[in-house]
């Protein structure tokens, strides 16, 4: 069973992703592939960067500035989606290997992919699951905890679809409005009921 875990920003997706590998199963964070390739200095993708926005968006050593190209990428959405259509071919190549390996060793995998149904990779999972919770606690949280300010969520939140309309496409959904014990109650639960497909 491979399940793609989606949802908004700030509303427990890591959390969750942690207790399936907790539980056992294998479990991989788009993001952090995408992280990835910011790291390997393949070339091609560098070259792709810069042919787009300069040198600008390289550090001194020649790799990738994330602060930078996340300056500019997140401040118009035009240069988001072209930032997405060069990193997403190459995430989806990526996933399907890895996804293709747990199969083929007939085992349990969890990978979290923010833009899942915007990117329309629902269809390479056996199952998807969505992490609700509601907005004020989203927001709460992502000020809290990883010091966003309000016009930096909205921004980030506008270019996904809407918490719900997640919740409404998935096959299975968790929410996360209450403790993390409760989550985790929520997750093993879902295991539980997985097991008996």
């Amino acid at each position: 069973m491979i399940l793609g875990i989606t949802g908004a920003f700030g509303c427990g997706k890591s959390a969750v992703l942690s207790h399936f590998a907790a539980r056992g199963w294998q479990t991989a964070d788009a993001d952090q592939l995408c992280h990835e390739f910011y790291q390997e200095r393949d070339p091609s993708f560098l070259s792709a960067l810069t042919g787009r926005w300069g040198k600008q968006v390289l550090d001194a050593t020649g790799g990738v500035n994330r602060r930078a190209l996340g300056k500019i990428v997140f401040s118009d959405p035009g240069e988001l989606a072209e930032l997405t259509r060069l990193i997403y071919p190459r995430l989806g190549e990526k996933l399907r290997t890895l996804t293709g390996s747990w199969k083929e060793r007939e085992l349990n995998g969890a990978v979290e992919v923010p833009l899942l149904y915007e990117e329309r990779y629902e269809s390479w999972f056996d199952a998807t699951v969505a992490v609700w919770a509601a907005k004020e606690v989203r927001h709460a949280r992502l000020t809290a905890a990883r010091g966003f300010t309000a016009a930096e969520i909205r921004q980030r939140e506008d270019r996904q679809l809407a918490s719900d309309v997640k919740l409404e496409r998935a096959d299975y959904a968790l929410i996360n409005n209450s403790s993390r014990e409760e989550l985790e109650r929520q997750i093993d639960l879902l295991i539980s009921q997985l097991q008996l497909r």
